[in-house]
């Protein structure tokens, strides 16, 4: 008798809840639509512009869903890493020279290649809505170092010619650098300093189509070289192993519905 009496109780109580709750529903917005079973998908593939606190870059992603909110992810990840002690200087005469930084003989560019998990914590309940999850990867980094040309003019201020060479910073005073020569100067001359990172950010994405992806991830990366990464002259002795850096991804992209 007691569990009888207890089941119909717990019948009332349930039809009497339904109203509230389909009222609470209403005053929310949500459509039937909105209500339906989540969409489920079976890959995406997103890319977009990176900013961190030493430079910029671009990254691309595949991920590939093992569930309604967990994906496998591929990470290709270019970045451009300056040294935190970069200073912009000039010529003191001529004032058409391009800036450079006096003491860095190298430009360095991390290539991250990654794997790693993306959690979507919650789904967007209506359209317009904010979708939070985090991510994390790691893996190989290879540190690309190419050698910084300059401007150099001789014989010396008042110069009678200017030519592009290395910088060598035993060479060249403040006086005989004229400016910054061409980016692609010392391309031929890459050379490799392979490493291994991990990172871990928060993501945010948003918009009112479930296929397309429009996402903001907001966290941090650690790099790690066997081999400090060369970009000041060795005589500045600020040369690092450890990169730990904040960044910030705007990625767009889109996934299919698993069929």
């Amino acid at each position: 008798m007691f569990k009888r009496s207890t089941f119909l109780s717990a019948q009332f109580f349930i039809a009497l809840l339904m109203p509230l709750a389909c009222a609470f529903e209403s005053g929310l917005g949500l459509s039937a639509q909105e209500l339906a079973p989540e969409m489920l998908f079976s890959h995406r593939i997103e890319g977009g512009l990176t900013l961190h606190t030493r430079g910029m870059g671009a990254n691309l992603q595949y991920g590939k869903y093992s569930g309604a909110r967990k994906i496998r992810t591929v990470l290709l990840d270019v970045v451009s890493v300056k040294h935190e002690k970069e200073i912009r200087s000039y010529n003191p005469v001529y004032d058409q020279g391009r800036s450079y930084v006096y003491g860095k003989v190298n430009a360095f560019y991390a290539v991250r290649i990654g794997l790693g998990t993306r959690h979507i914590s919650t789904r967007k309940f209506r359209n317009g809505a904010v979708a939070l999850g985090w991510h994390w990867s790691a893996g190989p980094v290879v540190g690309l170092v190419k050698p910084v040309y300059l401007e150099i003019g001789y014989p010396g201020i008042p110069y009678d010619y200017v030519v592009t060479e290395r910088y060598d910073p035993d060479e060249h005073g403040i006086e005989d650098i004229y400016g910054r020569s061409s980016s692609l100067n010392g391309l031929l001359e890459l050379t490799v300093n392979p490493g291994a990172f991990a990172r871990c950010a928060i993501d945010f994405e948003y918009g009112s189509e479930r296929d397309v992806v429009r996402m903001l991830s907001v966290g941090a990366t650690l790099d790690f070289y066997p081999v400090a990464a060369p970009i000041m002259a060795e005589r500045f002795d600020q040369n690092s192993h450890i990169f730990f850096t904040l960044f910030a991804n705007w990625n767009m992209g889109r996934q299919r519905e698993l069929r």
